[in-house]
């Protein structure tokens, strides 16, 4: 049974995360990328017309694979806390998944890159930002969360997410997810949270 056309593209865009990740933007070699997925150099430049095209798409899906699952626990009908717990969680879980991305944006921002690709990769992570923002801004009109700036606020979640997921990627025999987890949680409501939650 042949692969279809997005599962080739997804098949890609993992291996491209992995070698980035490795081996940074420069370094990083389409044949190499190619190898990896199992697809032939011309199907990966089919879909990709460049390493810099390759490279935009492999941070620019992995935030919103993030932000779509965040959506998806936002449906839930939980106590407050319960809900948050589940938002941190969801969070945490997808950027340790995604760990080839997160060390990709986390580490290849000012390195040289085209401009042209920078911009999209700061586009996305504008994005994020924003929708990390609009989710506390949600949480305040409830009741649930101090009147802190909300842009403020979501670059401070992103900035502890992002080092304490990156010091677990680093030093995976240190700390278990759910300890990062816990941790993150509790920095955080205990930080943001009203005492006294409807």
């Amino acid at each position: 049974m042949s692969e279809s056309h997005d599962q080739k593209k997804e098949k890609i865009i993992k291996a491209a995360g992995i070698v980035f990740s490795q081996k940074g933007f420069h370094q990083a070699k389409m044949d190499e990328i190619a190898e990896r997925a199992q697809v032939a150099k011309g199907t990966l430049y089919y879909n990709y017309a460049s390493k810099s095209k390759l490279f935009a798409a492999t941070v620019t899906q992995g935030l919103n694979q993030i932000m779509d699952a965040i959506e998806d626990k936002l449906e839930s009908d939980l106590p407050f806390l319960e809900h948050f717990h589940g938002i941190v969680s969801t969070t945490i879980r997808l950027y340790v998944t995604n760990g080839e991305v997160t060390r990709i944006w986390a580490n290849e921002m000012s390195s040289g890159i085209d401009d042209e690709v920078l911009v999209e990769i700061r586009t996305v992570r504008k994005k994020f930002n924003t929708f990390i923002e609009d989710r506390l801004k949600y949480g305040q009109e409830k009741g649930y969360l101090r009147p802190l700036p909300p842009r403020l606020s979501g670059m401070a979640i992103i900035g502890i997410i992002d080092a304490l997921c990156s010091h677990y990627l680093e030093n995976p025999d240190q700390d278990t997810i759910e300890e990062v987890i816990e941790t993150v949680f509790t920095i955080l409501s205990a930080g943001l949270a009203l005492t006294k939650i409807p």
